[in-house]
C-alpha cells in the first residue's frame, strides 16, 4: 500500500481524519432518521406556538382582571414554562439517536466499519451538541420572540429581567441547559445500553421524582435537572438555592462523570448482533 493510501484510510485512534469520519457518519445518520428530524422540528413548532398561546391566556386572564387565574404567571415570562417542558423534545432526540443502532443491531456495522469506540462515541455526541443547540436556539428565541405578538414587549412589566444582559443569561441558560441535559441522557443511554431507558429515567426525574423530593430534602436541589434549571432562574435567585454558576458546575459534573462512565462501558461492552 503506497503512503497516499495509508493517509487516505488513516484510523489511528484520536487521528483527525478518524474524526471526521465519524462525525460525517453520525451527521448522515441523524439526517436520515425521519423520527430524529421530526424531534427537531416538532420542538421548535411545539415550543414557539405553545409559548404563544400561554403568553395569550395569561395577558387575557390579567386584561380581564383575573389574576387567580394566571396562577401567578405574568405575560413577559410565561413562556418560560414551556421552555421547562420543551427539554422533553431533546431528551428523546439525545436517547434516540443511541437507541436506534444498538437495538436494531447497525451499531455491530459502525463499529465494523470504524473500530475505534472513542472515536464514535466523541462523533456522536459531538452531532447530538449540534443538533440540540440548533434546537434551542431556535425554540429560546422563537419563544421570547413570539410572545411580542401577545403582548407589549417595550412595556417594563413585560421584561424578561430587569436589564438585557440578565435577560441574555436567562435564555443562553436555557440553551446551555438543554444541551448539558441531552449529553447527560446520552451518557446514560449508553452507561444503561437502552435509549428507552435513559430517556424514561431522566424524564421521570426531571417532571415527576425531583420536583417532589426537594420538596422533602435539600439534597434533591443537587439532582442534575435541579441543579441545571438554575441556569435560567430568574434574578435575584431565591435564598438557598444553589444560584446560575454553582448550579451549571453541578449539572457539568453529572454529565463528565456520565460521558466517563459511558468512555469506560463502552470501550468494553459487547456490542448486541
Amino acid at each position: 500500500m503506497s503512503a497516499s493510501s495509508r493517509a487516505t484510510f488513516d484510523v489511528r485512534p484520536g487521528s483527525r481524519t478518524t474524526m471526521a469520519r465519524a462525525v460525517r457518519a453520525e451527521t448522515t445518520k441523524l439526517l436520515t432518521l425521519r423520527l430524529c428530524l421530526h424531534t427537531v422540528v416538532g420542538t421548535v413548532l411545539l415550543t414557539v406556538l405553545l409559548s404563544w398561546v400561554l403568553t395569550n391566556l395569561i395577558e387575557t386572564a390579567h386584561r380581564a382582571g383575573r389574576p387567580e387565574e394566571a396562577a401567578g404567571l405574568v405575560g413577559g415570562t410565561a413562556f418560560l414554562v414551556i421552555l421547562h417542558y420543551g427539554q422533553i423534545g431533546v431528551i428523546l432526540l439525545a436517547a434516540w439517536s443511541m437507541h436506534q443502532e444498538s437495538d436494531s443491531g447497525s451499531l455491530r456495522s459502525t463499529l465494523i466499519s470504524l473500530p475505534q469506540r472513542s472515536a464514535v462515541l466523541t462523533a456522536k455526541a459531538i452531532v447530538i451538541v449540534a443538533a440540540v443547540f440548533i434546537t434551542a436556539v431556535l425554540s429560546v428565541f422563537g419563544s421570547a420572540g413570539i410572545r411580542c405578538v401577545a403582548i407589549d414587549c417595550t412595556a417594563e412589566s413585560s421584561q424578561i429581567a430587569g436589564t438585557p444582559q440578565a435577560t441574555s443569561g436567562v435564555l443562553w441558560g436555557v440553551i446551555l441547559y438543554w444541551v448539558l441535559i441531552a449529553l447527560f441522557t446520552y451518557a446514560l443511554s449508553v452507561v444503561l445500553r437502552s435509549g428507552l431507558a435513559a430517556m424514561g429515567t431522566v424524564l421521570a426525574m426531571a417532571l415527576i421524582v425531583s420536583t417532589y423530593l426537594v420538596n422533602i430534602t435539600p439534597l434533591a436541589k443537587f439532582l442534575p435537572d435541579q441543579a441545571g434549571a438554575q441556569l435560567y432562574q430568574l434574578p435575584p435567585p431565591t435564598p438557598g438555592d444553589l444560584g446560575p454558576a454553582t448550579g451549571g458546575v453541578v449539572l457539568a459534573v453529572w454529565v463528565a462523570a456520565a460521558l466517563i462512565t459511558a468512555h469506560l462501558l463502552f470501550r468494553r461492552q459487547p456490542v448486541r448482533r
